[in-house]
């Protein structure tokens, strides 16, 4: 993934657009990573992973009421795997 700092970003907006047409930028802010800017169809992509995820564990959970059994997993818990999951994708 390219990074720019946010100075160079709001210098150069049209090409750090052009270049997240083609991979996501990483713009950074006082030598932190802050933001990153992505396609369009790459934000969707992210989103519909995210919600397809959702569903699943919505599912299980449904699944695991209906045989009488419940899980002591936690909203964070759940809400970290969903994250690495998209760390891993």
């Amino acid at each position: 993934m390219k990074t720019v700092t946010a100075n160079i970003a709001k210098q150069q907006l049209g090409q750090v657009l052009d270049s997240a047409l083609t991979a996501p930028v990483s713009i950074t802010k006082h030598g932190r990573p802050a933001f990153v800017i992505t396609s369009k169809e790459d934000y969707d992509s992210l989103i519909q992973l995210k919600f397809e995820h959702l569903k699943r564990e919505v599912q299980i959970g449904f699944d695991q009421l209906d045989r009488g059994e419940f899980s002591d997993r936690t909203f964070e818990q759940i809400a970290a795997e969903v994250m690495a999951e998209f760390k891993q994708s």
